[in-house]
């Protein structure tokens, strides 16, 4: 049986240096005061983050610690807006990562998939040699999950977005959760929308395939949030047994899920059958510190 339970670590970790560091010391990774933590199988850290709600110091320290080629790319955005979640994205990719690895925020390097999906690249192992990580962002939040060695993806949405949900189900969603949705009452059904999308999202990320995989050849039960169910259909050549998904509320307008591979994980679980996956929830604040989320946030 999975079982899914948070786990709470009391952390406040201040990821912007010091007005008393020097210059010379502004990159370093003592100057950002942030805790050592270790990688676990079976285990998910969840990073959240609303810019708004940023100062801009945590704004000017990001933009000392991306590379040249980020910030070409983030110059190319078109609004101000863009050009700001696309900073703190990558701010935050970076600091995370080296919450867990013994590289500066400043030296990550990374490589692009053929999909378009970041991974660490081969300049900083084999000192993040078992690092998975994904990233999503949507107006308002972004979020980032880490783990060890296992492929995950995570989604979250805005769902005040406007999106014409009721067109949008029939296109891309399987016969089964299309029946689901219609049993809902009208006015709830672009909610439970975001239920299946954000989970869909997390599972063709988690694959590496994004929306080459067509997302009607998969299915997910959401009868039971403690227990999601994914299934195929014959096109799609994949074992359910092989992952397990969250769902997550983290703010009356925004969904997220976790989709998560679990096929190495039950090769080396002896006693269970499956194993229990548990998830830490970090929150930045407005002063650049990650603290526990007790979600929904507020």
């Amino acid at each position: 049986m999975i079982c899914y339970s948070p786990i709470i670590r009391v952390i406040k970790d201040k990821i912007v240096p010091s007005s008393n560091s020097s210059p010379a010391n502004k990159n370093t990774q003592n100057s950002l005061q942030l805790d050592s933590l270790s990688l676990k199988m079976a285990h998910v850290d969840i990073y959240l983050v609303r810019p708004q709600m940023l100062d801009k110091e945590v704004h000017g320290f990001f933009k000392t610690i991306t590379s040249t080629k980020e910030q070409e790319k983030i110059n190319k955005k078109r609004t101000d807006k863009g050009k700001q979640d696309a900073l703190i994205t990558r701010g935050l990719i970076r600091c995370v990562l080296s919450r867990y690895a013994s590289v500066a925020p400043i030296d990550w390097t990374f490589d692009t998939g053929w999909n378009g999906k970041p991974s660490v690249s081969d300049e900083c192992l084999p000192t993040a040699n078992d690092i998975e990580f994904n990233l999503s962002h949507a107006n308002g939040l972004i979020a980032c999950a880490i783990t060890k060695s296992q492929p995950l993806g995570i989604d979250v949405e805005y769902t005040e977005r406007n999106s014409d949900t009721y067109k949008l189900a029939p296109r891309y969603f399987s016969e089964s959760e299309n029946r689901d949705l219609q049993t809902k009452p009208y006015n709830e059904q672009p909610l439970e929308f975001y239920k299946y999308w954000t989970l869909k999202e997390s599972y063709i990320k988690a694959c590496g395939g994004g929306l080459s995989i067509p997302l009607n050849h998969f299915s997910f039960d959401i009868t039971k949030l403690d227990d999601i169910k994914l299934s195929f259909d014959a096109a799609r050549n994949d074992t359910p047994a092989h992952w397990k998904s969250f769902l997550f509320d983290v703010t009356e307008d925004h969904k997220m899920a976790l989709t998560l591979k679990i096929e190495a994980l039950k090769i080396e679980t002896v006693k269970a059958e499956q194993p229990c996956i548990t998830t830490t929830i970090y929150v930045m604040n407005n002063n650049g510190e990650f603290e526990i989320a007790s979600l929904p946030l507020t």
